[in-house]
């Protein structure tokens, strides 16, 4: 029995979406799309649920406690998909006879984290995930980069910027600073909360949570802070870095691994604006073996809006194998975007799904309006008819709400001569005209 004292509301982190949303997630869906395309990644899906245990040890302590785990009727131990790349992994673990290496694929599904709720963050949202399996060539690593700066312009962001560095150049600063390697992990994920909680707070989490010495904590902090690299070039500072963490065999390993990426951009021209080696990149995730990234929009205090990386080391877990498999790529979060190209009013005029709203004049002239609409469709126009002669100023307002672009009326007028008139919603202009350049006009 329903209860009727529960507000029809969704649960908090999750949404309804109605179809402005729905149309500018499927612009941002299909931004990325044509992108991945082009640069030869093809489409895979995954279930919504899968085994706890091939998710568990994977995302990081952190993640797990924000898992949707529960209990089939069958008494399984599931979840609801985390993140598509560890599916992903997995699904290639399960297929891995059939897939072509090296296999690039994408993937925009829903994922369900039970995070806490703000701006731009759900619990149930679109991830879009691209990646190169089979590969250990910074090549790969390199071109995802480029790709995803084409797709950031593509959005529409003006000022943006990929921040790059290497989860093995953290490893080599623990081992320049004698730090036992179990406490690696800790490290990366304080070190990641550099631009979160600041200095300070990064220093008390490393000394206190981390178990490190002060000496230790600062050295850290000293080196991953890249005001002491405001004025050299990426180059630079890998020549910099090579007195302290490039003394250790990887450390070395992850400066050249970065010049190698630089390589490839300098190569093809690529701007040195759109990208920089950042000390203080770490990322979350406990699956990260080599070159790290995000995609950061500078202006209007956005941040970071993808989170990308190499992980060497994941799908071999799922096979059972010692055998490296190499991959990388990254993951975008299609709402947060969303929401940040509403914020900032880029959102494209033409999104919505019809073209034209067919206005029905009077009750004595709907029958005209009807047949307009039918000729419309006929010919692919998407195409809404307005079912009720209502006032036209009302019929209008609905078709700028709906951001419909034109508005065809057949009024007294009209109907004795033949005639259509058109009016443009974005500039007003009204425009008397024949059925058939209504058609051109429209097609």
């Amino acid at each position: 029995m329903t209860d009727t004292s529960l507000k029809p509301q969704p649960l908090r982190g999750f949404n309804d979406w109605f179809a402005s949303d729905i149309k500018l997630r499927e612009f941002v869906i299909n931004t990325f799309k044509s992108v991945f395309e082009k640069y030869g990644y093809e489409p895979l899906e995954t279930p919504a649920v899968e085994y706890s245990q091939f998710m568990l040890g994977v995302s990081g302590e952190e993640a797990e406690k924000q898992f949707y785990r529960f209990k089939d009727p069958g008494n399984r131990d599931v979840m609801l998909k985390y993140e598509v790349m560890t599916a992903m992994c997995r699904a290639v673990a399960a297929n891995f006879d059939k897939v072509s290496f090296p296999y690039k694929r994408y993937q925009i599904q829903p994922v369900w984290r039970a995070e806490n709720t703000q701006k731009g963050r759900y619990r149930q949202f679109t991830q879009c995930d691209a990646d190169t399996i089979g590969s250990s060539s910074m090549i790969a690593d390199a071109e995802f980069i480029q790709m995803g700066l084409e797709i950031v312009d593509h959005l529409g962001f003006d000022k943006y910027i990929a921040r790059i560095s290497n989860r093995k150049f953290l490893d080599g600063l623990r081992e320049y600073l004698n730090i036992p390697a179990d406490k690696f992990y800790g490290i990366c994920m304080s070190v990641d909360k550099l631009k979160k909680i600041g200095r300070e707070g990064v220093l008390q989490e490393l000394t206190k949570k981390r178990g490190l010495e002060g000496n230790q904590a600062n050295e850290i902090l000293k080196i991953t802070d890249t005001n002491n690299y405001l004025n050299l070039d990426n180059y630079q500072i890998i020549e910099q870095l090579k007195s302290t963490v490039g003394t250790t065999a990887i450390g070395s390993e992850s400066l050249d691994e970065l010049k190698q990426i630089f390589d490839y951009f300098k190569l093809l021209n690529i701007s040195e604006d759109l990208y920089r080696f950042d000390t203080s990149i770490a990322r979350g995730l406990a699956s990260y073996t080599g070159p790290v990234w995000e995609f950061e929009v500078i202006d209007g205090g956005v941040g970071s809006i993808a989170g990308c990386g190499r992980y060497d080391n994941l799908i071999g877990r799922y096979i059972g194998d010692t055998k490296q498999i190499p991959a990388t790529g990254g993951s975008f979060g299609i709402e947060r975007i969303c929401d940040i190209l509403k914020d900032r009013k880029m959102v494209p005029d033409s999104l919505s799904s019809a073209k034209v709203l067919v206005s029905i004049f009077s009750p004595e002239l709907q029958n005209e309006s009807i047949k307009l609409a039918n000729l419309l469709r006929k010919d692919n126009v998407n195409t809404l008819l307005y079912p009720i002669a209502d006032k036209l100023g009302k019929q209008f307002k609905y078709a700028s709400d709906k951001n419909i672009p034109f508005v065809a009326v057949i009024g007294p007028d009209e109907a004795k001569n033949n005639q259509v008139t058109l009016k443009n919603m974005s500039t007003g202009e009204q425009k008397t005209i024949s059925p058939a350049d209504l058609l051109a006009q429209l097609a």
